[in-house]
């Protein structure tokens, strides 16, 4: 049996900041994935296989949105800093 992505574990791992625990989750599920396909060998059925597929590029894609998100508010928060180190350095402050 095709072991289901653990969105909402990974996702409630990210949100709170836990990065082993969000890794450890996506390994232990890469693990016993490949167990599962060695396992079913050349008789396994492919849509579980197609489903979990959409399922991970469902997620990476929400990954990705989220990275780019962050990558935006790192460079607001840079252009921030360096207007206000400008304004203090001109005697704003």
């Amino acid at each position: 049996m095709i072991p289901t992505l653990p969105v909402r574990e990974v996702r409630s791992a990210l949100d709170a900041g836990d990065w082993d625990t969000a890794a450890s989750l996506i390994s232990t599920h890469e693990t016993e994935l490949r167990g599962a396909i060695a396992a079913e060998g050349s008789s396994a059925r492919t849509e579980p296989l197609l489903a979990l597929l959409c399922a991970q590029r469902t997620f990476l894609e929400e990954l990705k949105a989220a990275r780019d998100e962050a990558a935006r508010a790192l460079e607001q928060l840079g252009r921030d800093h360096r207007g206000a180190q400008a304004y203090l350095g001109a005697g704003g402050g």
